[in-house]
């Protein structure tokens, strides 16, 4: 079983990786991932909100962590939460 250092050193390794990140009222959020906190709250730079067909350029972004649905990592391909 992996240990809490083993999981924040995993985690790291995704910093500056392009993210996408689904929220609990269907939008989904397209950026680097910058930032995380115990809490869950994920922060994303130069990112787009996408909400159905429409899409819009954002920037800098916070996305609390009541609302992740799901994170993936676009690079590394794989979903981590």
């Amino acid at each position: 079983m992996a240990t809490d250092t083993d999981n924040i050193a995993r985690l790291r390794g995704y910093l500056n990786h392009k993210a996408r990140i689904a929220i609990t009222d269907g939008r989904v959020f397209i950026g680097t991932f910058v930032c995380t906190d115990k809490q869950k709250n994920i922060i994303l730079a130069h990112t787009t909100e996408y909400r159905g067909d429409e899409h819009r350029i954002v920037g800098l972004v916070m996305i609390p962590g009541k609302h992740l649905v799901k994170m993936e990592i676009e690079d590394l391909e794989s979903v981590i939460m």
